[in-house]
């Protein structure tokens, strides 16, 4: 029971911490699966819905020159729209950073907040599977 809880609560950091952390504890796949995409979603919502705080605090403290992932974010958003910022955004550069970076950059949050989510279920569907079939390629080849 403590593995489940150690895979949600890195969930909640992000997909690509979680899924490796699931493994190293030797948990089901879908068991990964479905603590990692809950982890993350949970956290994308917390985000999400503290989001006007977080806006506020953010551009308190704002600088003239964008970091490196706001600079990333901003491209996404210029050249896929919302939907390709949510989707492709978490696997880039993580659910938490797409979701508060994109609350500023963004018109349309439901929209961010809903390819998001699509962008989790996916990308942690993609990682776990492609972690799967390399564990047990290397299983075979062993």
């Amino acid at each position: 029971m403590y593995s489940y809880a150690i895979v949600f609560a890195t969930g909640l950091l992000g997909i690509w911490k979680a899924v490796p952390v699931g493994f190293a504890l030797g948990l089901n796949p879908l068991w990964i699966y479905a603590l990692t995409t809950l982890g993350a979603t949970v956290a994308v919502l917390i985000l999400y819905f503290f989001g006007e705080q977080l806006r506020r605090i953010i551009y308190r403290g704002k600088d003239k020159n964008p970091s490196k992932k706001e600079s990333r974010v901003r491209r996404l958003l210029e050249k896929y729209g919302t939907a390709g910022l949510g989707f492709f955004g978490t696997f880039l550069i993580g659910p938490n950073a797409t979701i508060l970076i994109g609350l500023i950059v963004v018109p349309s949050r439901k929209l961010l907040l809903l390819w998001t989510i699509a962008g989790i279920i996916f990308w942690t569907m993609a990682l776990t599977f492609l972690a799967f079939s390399g564990i047990e390629v290397y299983k075979l080849i062993q």
